[in-house]
């Protein structure tokens, strides 16, 4: 799923739009037991609460691609033979309503799911009556052209609120509170299958984690037969390395200055063009080098250390790779950080063995927040 899949559902999740009519969740203690289970619709839930079950499923499908939010390929024979994904496809067709196969679905989660404290587990069915696009790209509300039912599960950590004191009104006193047991913001969640290319992909699955430490190997083994997906940080490291062994010898800072403007031209397109993606493909990665000025004897070095370092079929989303805010650079004794679309200001030279930053002052100039 690209981001702006991502949204579309994001979007539905909001007291006008939401469509979801079944939720269904279990509260597990730090021994890993189930503390309690429920299931049951919306229809009149107070618009407060109804609020704050909203908020936890926006949160599982914001943030950013390979940060947050992870595109999961199902293997072909982990769909056929593995009971997880017949679970996940029982839970997806009963709409939530099959109670054993929630109760399985909850002991998958406990058994794999990496926690030390409370949590709940809350899953939500939906169906989205996906509307059609106009050849320029309009919405056509009024046009569906495929339901999409999907369960979308998040993973909250629920902790004992902090002890503080509270100005009671009746007696003009500060007060004890009481402490309660407090649902914290998601840490971790999926949504099955996935809505790629605004459709229904049972191949697939888009995981969230709060971060690169909430990521669950052995849930996201067990769930989906996959893999833990490569992080942007590892994809970036690993981007950076590529360039460098393609330009090899000739690898410099200046290379990396080129390689920057060239990916600032790319992202200013795709900024401007609706359809385009983000994620970019081997191919275009290909095609950037190229526009960067790698020669052929340099580019016939890109094949194998794009497919060692990344793999053939990996995407790399321009957001994990370039920053649309600065340029920087940085060692043990200096961080400059430059304007992003400004790099015609910084030149680097070398002589004399000795290496050097040359920054153009344009404008008002301040040193230490003096000016000068």
């Amino acid at each position: 799923m690209n981001i702006k899949e991502i949204r579309e559902i994001r979007k539905l999740y909001t007291k006008d739009r939401c469509s979801v009519f079944r939720l269904c969740g279990c509260y597990v203690n730090g021994e890993k037991e189930k503390v309690a289970t429920f299931c049951g619709g919306l229809i009149g839930m107070e618009d407060e609460e109804l609020f704050k079950y909203m908020e936890l499923f926006k949160k599982c499908l914001s943030g950013s691609l390979e940060k947050n939010l992870f595109n999961i390929d199902i293997p072909l024979d982990f769909e056929l033979n593995n009971d997880a994904y017949k679970l996940l496809a029982g839970m997806r067709q009963s709409g939530l309503g099959n109670a054993e196969l929630m109760e399985l679905f909850y002991d998958r989660i406990i058994e794999t799911y990496d926690h030390a404290g409370n949590y709940m587990i809350l899953v939500a069915a939906d169906t989205y009556d996906v509307p059609g696009r106009s050849k320029l790209g309009d919405t056509m509300d009024d046009a569906s052209e495929e339901a999409f039912t999907y369960v979308l599960a998040v993973i909250c950590p629920v902790d004992l609120a902090k002890a503080g004191l509270s100005f009671s009104p009746d007696d003009g006193w500060f007060n004890a509170v009481d402490r309660d047991w407090i649902v914290g913001v998601p840490e971790a969640g999926f949504m099955f299958p996935a809505f790629n290319d605004r459709s229904t992909d049972i191949h697939a699955a888009l995981v969230y984690a709060k971060n690169k430490d909430c990521l669950q190997p052995e849930m996201i083994s067990a769930l989906f037969g996959s893999e833990t997906p490569v992080t942007a940080e590892e994809k970036k490291n690993a981007f950076g390395t590529v360039v460098s062994e393609v330009y090899g010898d000739d690898f410099s800072a200046e290379t990396m200055k080129t390689v920057h403007e060239v990916l600032s031209a790319e992202e200013e397109m795709i900024r401007n063009e609706p359809d385009l993606d983000t994620q970019l493909s081997k191919t275009r990665v290909r095609q950037l080098l190229e526009k960067s000025g790698a020669d052929d004897e340099q580019m016939s070095r890109f094949d194998n250390a794009y497919d060692e370092l990344l793999g053939d079929d990996t995407n790399v989303d321009i957001e994990n790779i370039y920053s649309s805010r600065n340029f920087t650079v940085k060692n043990d004794f200096v961080d400059l950080r430059i304007s992003a679309d400004r790099t015609d200001l910084v030149s680097f030279e070398e002589s004399g063995g000795r290496k050097r930053i040359i920054i153009e002052l344009e404008g008002p100039t301040e040193v230490n927040g003096v000016p000068v």
